[in-house]
């Protein structure tokens, strides 16, 4: 039974739009609130605990045939869609449309949204099988115009035969009749208005009108929905011990129906249901057992479906996600369509989620049955066939179970391999606890079938840690602590006042005892989740590459390129990730939840894409971020490929040695000082490694001097730092002042084809010649030159070229702001000044990020990372 109602209105002017989405709020309040008062005044003597004895007293057998039966009934609605779909003559199979029906008709029962919710995920089911977009819309109009017309006939039915239902207050009852007859003149208004061509013209032009006996099919089929609908509540009000006559109660569902769906209220929660207790209880039936089917038609008809509808669908749209994405814009102006606001990706990873909202319910039920009283007597009822050791053993044992449950369906939700296992051993168990605390069949079924889901899942289990400080987690845990909270504060309202709270006071009837006990199981049961959750699914820490590793880096670089940031990875203090047979590479630091690569996937051109891939698998496995740090605009293809969003960091400068040359004006300032260099006694080296053991020490020595200076500590992974093992990898660039070393810097070589020349650790003691640095650069360019290398680096200059289009990104044009007033806290624009004069060719370099993830934060992360942790980031 599912009501999709389409907004056929084009978009209103704005204050119209305001006022219609006022009264899209307060018409459900004002009928949530009328029925509330109504309720209120006609239940003065309800009783919570007969509910409870009710419910607990309803036979496991028959609730899985009511549950079965309400699954049919939703099923069956899909017949609707079927006849349409073969009036359109798609070529659908009839499995795939009953199973897109069930998943829209499941969602639209309950999250109604206007009829969007339905109408959005027909749509984009449809869609994404190749239907086009005019017979989708006519095959989701049909069935929003078709669905009421059975609850219409019910309506008329009930009019004309004059058993209304029992509403208290004359003027009330008197808007009740008006809704209703106009509900029951939808009917012919139906038959007549759909033979109109103008009021159909959203129907393709080349399909006829509908013809009178598709019409009736339709209105048959929508009459057996709204009965097998009405079955089922009767059914559950069997089961629950009101004896409804079925006339009696078809007459009070129609009008509660009808009502219902008038209030907008999803569902029609609170109004059908308060509406059904009212004219029920007028009737002289049992309140608690009214209540007590009424909650079971909730579970069996709207509840149960949209699991299963939401599990079914899990998954059904995620390979068509970029052509759905696409048809939104261009649904936006269809008349049908104009409320559908449903992201694609709604039902891409559900099924999961759902998964791990069973797991928590399986811990809840655990808890449940446990401490509410009224279940403590099918306890003593057990006690004719199991030993009371049984009994006590394996209601203790469960409250634990029922605690790990609750805290596994985290690990669950993170697709946490371990936890699944764990969780699958657990249910098992819990299933035979159920049994041999009480004979709780319906318990163990349950707990086994939430088994057997997780197995068809098994899988997409894949992940080997998750993120325990994340918010997400935070949420679970806080679940966890509400509803162990809740159970201790329901067991202990119902044993107050008993005298023989004794913890171990042992008794078929000492359900204090016995509760007592469980409130401790309780306790231990968090306390060993949280010691598995600190051990078992703790992330790895990434282990830093041996000197064997670094030697196969190099080599690989050597062979097929090492971009601008091969050479750092000798530093050591990146860990590596091999992909592709070995045949690409990255290097990555990790800090708090990310892993920051250092620039693209170096290796064989065919394996950099797999790599990035691979890459960010490795990360989702362990709940953590991937994240690329200085990608160069030739690589940006690869990286948009794959879902990740771009932020510029600045831009790098790079010289073609091949116009390297000290004369002319271009070079002008550089040959002024290397000129001036020969009166300052300046003297320039390169030495190649291996080093002795004194020109470490005169290198450790400047380095030391210019950190001094300069109030800086040692940095890292995108930048050099002084390391004799690092320091071996490559030449060193020296610069003497008469036979004192005064500046230094290690070169970087290039590797491969296309590498980059450059230097990386460049330091100078306070008070050298001016001159040292651009000796120093001078040289080391016209060695590069000598070498036949192709390109010199200048390295970045932050921020440069950032945010200056007045379209760009809010993160950029905030760091255009830094860029330009900075200047007291990072020479932003002296970088650019300095490097500008060498007139380089600038290469944008932007961060890779996936969408979502908060810029600044990973700008932070990566400064850190920088710093050597964020410790060392705030003591500066």
């Amino acid at each position: 039974m599912t009501l999709t109602v389409t907004d056929e209105t084009a978009a209103p002017a704005p204050a119209p739009a305001r006022r219609q989405a006022l009264l899209r709020w307060l018409v459900p309040l004002g009928f949530l609130a009328l029925t509330a008062w109504l309720v209120w005044r006609e239940l003065a003597s309800f009783d919570l605990v007969q509910v409870q004895r009710t419910l607990v007293g309803v036979p496991t057998l028959p609730a899985l045939g009511i549950a079965l039966f309400a699954l049919a009934s939703v099923c069956l609605t899909g017949l609707v869609d079927l006849r349409i779909a073969r009036w359109l003559k798609l070529t659908l199979r009839g499995g795939e449309l009953l199973r897109l029906a069930l998943v829209a008709n499941a969602l639209a029962n309950t999250i109604s949204l206007s009829g969007a919710m339905g109408a959005g995920v027909r749509l984009m089911g449809l869609s994404g099988r190749g239907v086009d977009l005019p017979r989708a819309a006519t095959l989701i109009g049909m069935q929003a115009l078709a669905l009421p017309l059975g609850l219409s006939l019910l309506v008329a039915f009930s009019l004309l035969s004059g058993n209304l239902p029992l509403i208290p207050g004359t003027a009330v009852r008197w808007l009740a009749i008006a809704v209703l007859v106009a509900a029951a003149l939808y009917l012919p208004l139906y038959f007549v208005l759909t033979q109109q061509r103008r009021l159909m013209r959203w129907l393709p032009p080349e399909q006829p009108l509908p013809g009178w006996r598709l019409r009736l099919e339709l209105a048959a089929i929508s009459l057996l929905d709204w009965l097998l609908a009405a079955a089922t509540l009767y059914i559950c009000l069997h089961v629950s011990g009101a004896a409804v006559a079925p006339a009696e109660l078809l007459l009070a569902f129609a009008a509660a129906s009808v009502l219902g769906l008038v209030s907008l209220v999803p569902g029609g929660l609170g109004v059908f249901d308060g509406l059904l207790l009212i004219a029920l209880g007028q009737a002289g039936h049992d309140q608690a057992a009214v209540v007590s089917g009424l909650f079971l038609f909730r579970l069996a008809y709207y509840l149960l479906p949209l699991f299963v509808g939401l599990y079914l669908g899990s998954g059904l749209l995620t390979d068509r996600l970029p052509l759905l994405n696409r048809l939104r814009e261009r649904l936006a102006g269809h008349p049908l369509f104009g409320l559908l606001q449903l992201p694609a990706s709604l039902l891409a990873d559900l099924g999961i989620r759902l998964l791990a909202v069973f797991t928590f319910a399986a811990g809840a039920l655990l808890l449940a049955s446990a401490a509410i009283p009224a279940l403590h007597e099918r306890l003593r009822a057990a006690g004719q066939y199991l030993s009371l050791l049984t009994l006590e053993s394996s209601y203790w044992l469960s409250v634990v179970t029922g605690v790990l449950l609750l805290g596994l369906a985290r690990g669950i939700d993170g697709r946490v391999r371990v936890a699944y296992r764990l969780t699958q051993f657990v249910l098992a168990l819990s299933a035979l606890l159920a049994l041999a605390k009480g004979l709780h069949y319906g318990e163990a079924l349950f707990l086994l079938a939430v088994a057997l889901l997780l197995r068809s899942r098994k899988n997409a289990f894949s992940q080997r840690a998750m993120h325990l400080g994340s918010v997400t987690t935070a949420g679970w845990i806080a679940g966890l602590a509400a509803v162990v909270v809740v159970f201790f504060a329901v067991g202990v309202a119902a044993v107050l006042g008993d005298d023989s709270f004794d913890l171990f006071y042992v008794g078929f009837g000492e359900h204090s005892s016995r509760l007592a006990r469980g409130l401790v199981a309780a306790a231990l049961g968090v306390a060993i989740y949280l010691i598995w959750q600190s051990f078992a699914v703790r992330r790895p820490q990434p282990a830093l590459p041996q000197r064997t590793e670094l030697e196969e880096a190099r080599e690989l670089y050597q062979h097929h390129g090492g971009g601008e940031f091969g050479h750092l990875t000798l530093m050591g203090d990146k860990s590596l990730f091999w992909a592709g047979d070995r045949q690409a590479l990255i290097a990555y630091g990790t800090i708090r939840d990310r892993l920051v690569a250092l620039g693209s996937p170096c290796g064989k051109d065919s394996a950099i894409s797999r790599a990035i891939l691979d890459f960010r698998r490795f990360a989702d496995s362990q709940d953590r971020v991937p994240v690329f740090y200085e990608v160069l605009e030739p690589e940006l293809s690869r990286f948009h490929d794959h879902g990740f969003d771009l932020f510029k960091l600045g831009e790098l400068a790079t010289i073609r040695l091949a116009e390297f040359n000290l004369s002319g004006k271009r070079w002008e300032d550089l040959r002024q000082a290397v000129n001036r260099s020969t009166k300052e006694q300046l003297r320039f080296e390169l030495r190649t490694p291996p080093f002795d053991t004194a020109l470490l020490a005169d290198v450790e020595r400047v380095s030391d001097a210019w950190l001094a200076d300069k109030g800086a500590s040692e940095k890292g992974y995108s930048l050099g730092r002084y390391d004799p093992a690092y320091l071996e990898w490559g030449p060193l660039a020296l610069v003497y002042h008469a036979d004192q070393l005064v500046a230094f810097a290690n070169v970087l070589p290039p590797y491969g084809g296309n590498g980059n020349a450059s230097v990386d650790l460049m330091r100078v003691v306070p008070g050298a010649p001016r001159s040292s640095m651009d000796l120093l650069f001078a040289r080391v360019m016209q060695w590069a030159q000598e070498q036949n290398f192709e390109r010199f680096s200048l390295g970045m200059a932050p921020l440069s070229n950032v945010g200056a289009n007045p379209y760009a990104r809010i993160n950029e044009r905030l760091a255009a702001l830094a860029f330009r007033y900075g200047n007291s806290r990072y020479n932003y624009q002296g970088i650019r000044r300095y490097k500008e004069k060498f007139r380089p060719d600038w290469t944008g370099s932007y961060l890779a990020y996936p969408r979502g993830v908060w810029v600044p934060g990973l700008l932070v992360d990566v400064a850190a990372l920088v710093a050597g942790g964020y410790r060392k980031l705030l003591r500066g």
